[in-house]
Parts: structure tokens; sequence; C-alpha cells
């Protein structure tokens, strides 16, 4: 409950400062806009730092902080000044740290500034800043968000050795944060748990840079006094106290601080240690007092009257407080009197209003009842002024708001009208635009297609006069060549004088000729016929592999070539047509022994499944070129121009193969010679 009390008295006090600092402005105003003036005329790098540096310390809390903060950092790392850089960096990482969006700004500033401050005053800033940003998103994140980054905080350095003694000690600090929060996840406070990490951080300390050594302390000591205040440990709560307030006079103190910061803000380092040390339940009477007149004297001791001036308002809240703690109401009363009257010229505030509640109720406390009824009336006059002057200053603020939004809606009618007149134009626009990108669009859409089509017919133009062409000279020789022979060999049977062998052979040679002949009018026939045919041909049962064994008993023997014959049962049954599957058959057949002079030509035949019946017609002759695959089936090609043949062969047992279901290929990966295989849907 104390220190509950404790706490909720240093809030009230931290509120005030706002208000207490705004009677002090004056005598800082004009010092600041001294310096602004100087910094202006100042052509010197390291004095224009200099300056800057003092800038950013007056403004610190204010308005105009952040940007001389910035301002200090930009001219003093570009000289190289790792004093002022360190000096800036409190307010930038502060500012970073207070925004979770910011966090690759913070890491990025402190990587770029870690080098200049090795192994200068500042060394180890950059450690202290990573550790207040962690410490900061630990407190403020949810109990399970907290546990999970404690957690993962404590895996994450047990394989992170740490490089200096500021890790080191930012490590200790973060694992008593760690086994606090942890611990209090539970459901109770159990801030004891993080004291023997912060025993150990403690003994680094004088290891320390002062800056450094002062930063890290100051988060230390909240800490500890906290602990040994619930610990109720008095003899370790007052060696920390003393062993702190050392340490900030020692730095104070410091020669470059004393020449480069003089205007350094002090008050705030020391107020929560005096606060606790003057009013904690454990300290005596005797050592409070000693404590206070510590504090006493070092508000008395301010060199800047701006300083002096702001230290006296800390000097009169902790007074007040001090007095009030140990009964002694009447010197609190004085003080409280004094902050009263150094605070009413600022005007009406909540503030005020709440340092006369604390007047009527110290009265009480004395038994002045008369005077606290009194004190208590001052206090609900001083409310029911704030308050009216609250509505007063409401009132105004809604008038001026209302003649601002009436302003601003007559702007947004003419606004609205403005707009109306340039979408109605724009719409206007729009529809002539698309009328046009639609009439343009199908003029362009039918003047594609009217080319497309002309290309198309154009190429059948081309294909059919190739086809012509080809079909002309094919047929000039593959007809004229048979014709001739018939001809030459029936005028010699007629002119008689042949032997009974001779007439026989001439008979003979007319009569294959003559087969030759009728055998490419057939060709020709069939392929029309196909042409000409859109549905697939009609089917009926057949006996696949009988059809096979007849077309090979007629193939006529030639010497060193063997016909083979590969069947996947005795018979194969299915549904085909008997008279285009026989000449499909029969053309393979005739171009594999066509060109095979010597070795074998094998037929295959099986049931692939799903419905697919292969046969597959493979010879060992020579072969054709993989790059003709397509072009063999092109009516009228021929990869010999000077074989025998219209080249109609192939073409016909594709378009059989097509009408039929299925479809007819060149086996590219056979290289022994050549072998077609056709794929038919039963």
């Amino acid at each position: 409950m104390n220190n509950t009390r404790l706490m909720t008295k240093l809030l009230w006090m931290l509120l005030c400062v706002g208000f207490i600092a705004s009677a002090s402005a004056f005598p800082k105003d004009r010092l600041i806009d001294s310096l602004k003036g100087a910094y202006a005329a100042e052509g010197d790098a390291r004095r224009r730092v200099d300056i800057l540096l003092n800038l950013k310390d007056l403004t610190d809390s204010s308005e105009d902080e952040m940007f001389y903060a910035r301002k200090l950092f930009d001219e003093a790392f570009a000289a190289g000044d790792a004093f002022a850089v360190g000096s800036s960096l409190g307010s930038l990482a502060s500012y970073y740290i207070a925004r979770p969006e910011s966090a690759d700004s913070l890491g990025k500033l402190l990587r770029a500034v870690e080098p200049l401050l090795e192994g200068s005053s500042m060394e180890g800033l950059p450690a202290y800043y990573r550790m207040v940003d962690m410490a900061r998103r630990i407190q403020v994140a949810g109990t399970e968000e907290s546990v999970r980054l404690c957690q993962d905080y404590v895996d994450s350095v047990r394989t992170s050795p740490p490089h200096t003694v500021c890790d080191e000690a930012s490590q200790l600090f973060l694992k008593g944060i760690a086994a606090y929060k942890l611990g209090s996840a539970e459901g109770r406070m159990h801030m004891e748990r993080g004291l023997p990490y912060w025993t150990d951080e403690a003994a680094l300390l004088p290891k320390m840079r002062p800056t450094a050594r002062r930063n890290f302390h100051a988060n230390l000591i909240t800490c500890l006094i906290s602990v040994y205040g619930t610990t109720r440990d008095r003899d370790a709560l007052v060696r920390t106290a003393d062993d702190y307030l050392a340490m900030l006079d020692a730095y104070y103190l410091d020669p470059e601080v004393v020449r480069r910061r003089p205007y350094i803000p002090k008050e705030m380092s020391y107020l929560v240690c005096y606060y606790t040390m003057c009013t904690s339940p454990l300290i005596d009477r005797q050592r409070a007092g000693a404590y206070y007149d510590r504090y006493r004297r070092f508000v008395e001791s301010s060199s800047s009257q701006d300083n002096m001036l702001l230290d006296r308002h800390w000097f009169y809240n902790i007074s007040v407080s001090y007095y009030e703690h140990w009964g002694d109401y009447a010197n609190a009363m004085v003080y409280n009197d004094s902050l009263i009257l150094v605070s009413r010229p600022a005007g009406m505030s909540a503030q005020l209003a709440d340092m006369y509640a604390r007047r009527a109720n110290l009265y009480e406390r004395m038994g002045r009842y008369k005077e606290a009824g009194g004190a208590y009336r001052e206090v609900i006059a001083v409310r029911d002024s704030l308050a009216s002057l609250q509505y007063a200053q409401r009132v105004g603020e809604l008038e001026v708001q209302y003649g601002l939004d009436k302003v601003e809606r007559d702007r947004a009618l003419l606004l609205a009208q403005k707009r109306r007149n340039l979408l109605w134009f724009i719409a206007v626009i729009l529809a002539i635009a698309i009328v046009a990108v639609v009439y343009l669009w199908r003029n362009l859409t039918r003047i594609k297609h009217l080319e497309h089509n002309l290309r198309i017919e154009s190429q059948r133009a081309l294909e059919s006069d190739r086809l012509k062409r080809d079909f002309m000279g094919s047929m000039s020789h593959e007809i004229r060549t048979p014709l001739n022979a018939i001809n030459g060999f029936a005028e010699l049977i007629a002119e008689g004088g042949l032997s009974k062998e001779e007439s026989v052979e001439f008979a003979q040679i007319i009569r294959d000729n003559t087969q030759l002949f009728t055998a490419l009018i057939n060709d020709m026939l069939e392929v029309s016929q196909l042409d000409n045919t859109v549905a697939e041909l009609p089917k009926m049962p057949v006996d696949i592999c009988q059809l096979i064994r007849t077309e090979i008993e007629r193939l006529p023997p030639k010497d060193g070539v063997e016909y083979r014959m590969d069947f996947a049962g005795p018979e194969i049954v299915v549904p085909l047509h008997r008279g285009y599957v026989t000449e499909l058959i029969r053309e393979l057949l005739k171009n594999a022994v066509k060109f095979t002079p010597k070795g074998s030509v094998t037929v295959a035949c099986g049931c692939a499944g799903n419905g697919l019946l292969t046969l597959s017609v493979t010879d060992t002759g020579c072969g054709i070129d993989p790059a003709d695959a397509e072009r063999v089936f092109e009516r009228f090609y021929k990869a010999d121009p000077f074989a025998q043949g219209l080249g109609l062969g192939l073409s016909l047992c594709r378009l059989i193969a097509r009408k039929s279901g299925g479809e007819i290929r060149l086996d590219t990966s056979y290289t022994q010679g050549a072998r077609f295989v056709v794929t038919l849907r039963v």
C-alpha cells in the first residue's frame, strides 16, 4: 500500500511538470533566442555543434527537442564528434523506441554510430538503447506476448555470449526483467526474482564509460529500489541509493560535461531516488532528514537561474511530500502555499485545484477544521472557476469550429457543384470516346478477320498450287512410265517373231505395269473419297491378326528380306472397317518392302488398354530422317524424288487412321530402319 501511495504521488508530480515549466519559460526563451542567433552567425563546424548541444539541452521535453536533436546528430556525425553524437542519441532513440513501427530505423541508427562511439566517453550507448527497446517491448506487451518475448530472449542469449561489458550488463538486466515477468505471469509480483541478475549488473557498472554507466545505473536503480522496498532491506536500499547519488554527482562534475553541457537537465536524474529516500517507510526520520537536506543543498547549488526555478518547483513538491509523510503538517503547509504562489500566475488548472485540495487536507490533519472548511470552499471555487473557464473555452472553441465548419460547408457545396459539372462533362466525353472506341474496335476486328481469312485463303491457294504442281509432276512421270512399258511391249508382241518364252515374259511385264497403273488410280480415288468423308468409317468385328497374315502372304518374296509377325494373341477381334484397315496395312507393308533391300519387315499388333489397338510395321531399311517425321505424311512428298510412286501411300494411311478415330506416327526413337506406329480407338 505504501509503495502504491508513493508511486501515485510521484505520478502526480510528473503530471505537473508541463504546467510548472511554463512559469519558467521566459528566461529560457531569451537564452534560446540568443543561441539561435549565434548558431546562424557561426561558421565553424565544431562551434556550431557546441551551440546545437546547448539548444538541445535547453529544449529538452519540449516540441523543439527532436528538431535540435536531429540537427545536432547530423552535424556532429559529419564532424566526427562522438560526445555530441552520444548526447543527441537519447532523444532520437527514445523517439524510435516509443514507435514500434520504427524498429528498423532504430537499428540502422545504432549500427551507424557504433564505430564512432567505440573508444570514446559515449561507448556502450548502442547496447544500452537496444536493451531499453527490448525492455519496453516486454513491458507494454500483453501477458502472453510478454511471456513469449521473455522466453525467446532467454533462449537467444544462451547461444550469444556478450562481447563487451555493456553487452553483458544489458543481458543481465533483461534476464532480471524476464525472471520477474515470467514469475508475475503466475498472478503475483515477483520482482525479487530479478535481484540476482541486477546485483551482478551493478558490479559491472564501475567498468563502464561515464555516460553508459549513468544510463545503465538509472534503469537499474528503479528496479533495485522497488525490490529492496518490497523485501524491506533497508541497508541495501540505503547503500544502493548512496552509490547512485554519488555516481550522479561525479558524472555532472566531469570536466567535459561541465564544459560542453552547462544546461544539461539534472533534476529528473535525482528526483526518483531523493523522493523515495525522503518518504520511504523503511528510512528513519534522521536518515530521511539527511537525504532531504542533501536534496535541498543540490537545489540551492544550481547555477542556472532557469534550472533553479524549475528545481524550486520540484523542491516544493518533494518538501510537501517529505513533511507530510513525517507528520510535520505546518512545514508541509508552508511549502504547499509556496507551490500555490509560484503556480498561480500560470492561471487555473487541474494541478492548481489539487494543490488547494492538499492545503485543505493539511488543515484538516492539523485539527484546524475552520481553516479546512474555508480551504475546501476555495477548492470548490477554484474547481468551479476551472470548470467555468473550461466551459467558456469549450464554447469558444465550438463557436470557432461552427464558423469554420460553415465556411468549410459552403466551400464543399461550391466544390461539389463544380465537381458535378466536371463529372457531367467527363461523362459526355467518355460516352463519345466509348462510342468511337467501339466503332473503331468493330472495324478493326472486321479488318483483322478479313485479313486472317485472306491469309488462310492465300495459304490454301499456295498449297493447292503446290499440290497441283507436285501432282502433275508425279503423274507425268508415274503414269507415263507404265504406259510406255505397256505400249512398247505390246508393239513387240504385235510384230511377232518372238519365241514363246519371250511372249510370256513380255505379257507379264504388260500385266505388272497395268497393275501398277491401276494401283496409282486406286490410290488417288481412295484419297479423294476419304477427303470427302465427314463421319467416322463404319465398323464391324474383324480379326486383325488374320488380315495381317493375309497381306503378308500376298507380299512377293524378296531375296534377303524376312517377313515376321508379332501378335499379342492368336487372334484379336475388334470392330474396324475391314476394307480401309486392309488398305492401311497393305500400304505400310508395301512401303517397308520397297525401302528394305536386306533384313526384315515385322508387323506387331496388340491391345494397349483403354479401348486402344496398337499396330506397328518395323523394317531394317534405309530409315527416315527425324526432321521428315511429319513431312512423310504429306501428299506427293517423297524423301527420295527418284523412288517409284506418287507419294500418296503414307498420306492415305494417315487419312484412314484419322477417319477410324486413331493416329499414325513415325517412331523417331527407332534407328535401325523405320517404324510406323498406328493407334486406333476400338
